[in-house]
């Protein structure tokens, strides 16, 4: 890359971040938009324009994110920037990726992509560009403060406004733009640590992020008659009522009484709810109460009918039936 070709586009970029400068930081507030920057000037004879070297899908997409970028589209123009750089990898794209996110204020992340640019072009980039890209830097720094966290938990991830920007514990501190931004510390099994910060520009903040581990629990409560025993999981917990904290899940519930048919029923507790149960124990049935009036009532019915049949056999002048069973003479009724 050439001095001429991003030094003209560079003066431009940081004009207008100076321009708005004074508004914004007394207020800590985004600046207001800046007019539209001048569009780069053509390459220097030597060096192709980006827009002949790229080719294929790349051009297209540069092609494309050029017109939203004239149309003042640069949320649209940003995309198909990034997107051509993925395909192309050419450095001078970075470029344009950056002045897109300044005209949103997405001020950190020109900050990063300007560094990732100096990293990138390395030798090809003239001491001129290195000249505008420092005072772009320069300029930006008062919409950004730096954001320091010291977490509890090491492995937890940071987000600033629901953006993931790094993990505990943080290698450097982490540029964020001027407003009220909200910082959350998120890991599983651990509480989230929320804050809500207003930042000032060209300041830093620290943050102590204490991760309170999560306990996943809610609250049963039984009612049941004065003499029933309550037992959850198998421990006799209470007697008549009980209420307390149980961990998350299902639980086994037993409700017993003396005489009484046991109720048993599992039961379901969320993260912090109160579960109600109302238990009504119903009596037992007898042990063998069938069986004995079957018997009383069988038993009845044979002494019954022994009392007729006595009565027909040994009733007075009925014939008598004969009959023998070998040699043995057999009667029946009556008399021989």
């Amino acid at each position: 890359m050439r001095g001429k070709h991003l030094g003209q586009w560079g003066c431009a970029v940081v004009a207008a971040l100076s321009v708005g400068l004074a508004g914004p930081v007394a207020e800590a507030q985004p600046a207001a938009a800046p007019p539209a920057p001048a569009q780069p000037a053509p390459a220097a004879p030597e060096e192709k324009p980006l827009a002949d070297s790229l080719t294929g899908m790349a051009k297209a997409e540069h092609g494309a994110g050029a017109a939203l970028f004239d149309d003042g589209d640069y949320a649209g123009a940003l995309a198909r920037f990034e997107r051509a750089y993925e395909l192309s990898r050419d450095h001078r794209l970075l470029w344009k990726i950056a002045l897109c996110q300044k005209n949103l204020r997405r001020y950190a992340k020109m900050l990063a992509t300007l560094r990732r640019m100096e990293a990138e072009a390395g030798a090809a980039l003239s001491a001129r560009d290195k000249q505008d890209i420092a005072g772009l830097i320069q300029a930006a720094g008062a919409f950004v403060s730096r954001l320091e966290i010291a977490a509890s938990e090491p492995g937890a991830t940071v987000f600033v406004d629901d953006e993931p920007v790094g993990t505990t514990p943080l290698a450097a501190p982490v540029p964020i733009d001027i407003g009220e931004r909200r910082i959350r510390v998120s890991k599983p099994g651990f509480v989230d640590f929320v804050r809500r910060e207003k930042v000032v520009g060209g300041g830093s903040i620290a943050l102590v992020a204490r991760l309170d581990r999560a306990v996943h629990r809610g609250r049963l409560a039984v009612a049941a008659g004065p003499d029933d025993l309550i037992a959850i999981d198998g421990k006799v917990v209470g007697k008549g009522r009980w209420e307390g904290q149980v961990a998350s899940g299902t639980h086994a519930l037993r409700v017993t009484a003396p005489g009484m048919a046991p109720h048993e029923v599992q039961v379901l507790v969320r993260d912090e709810e109160l579960r109600r149960i109302d238990v009504s124990l119903e009596r037992a049935p007898e042990r063998g109460g069938a069986s004995k009036w079957l018997w009383i009532g069988g038993g009845a019915a044979i002494f019954a009918g022994a009392l007729v049949a006595g009565a027909l056999l040994f009733e007075p002048g009925t014939p008598a039936e004969q009959g023998s069973l070998g040699t043995v003479p057999l009667g029946f009724g009556g008399r021989r």
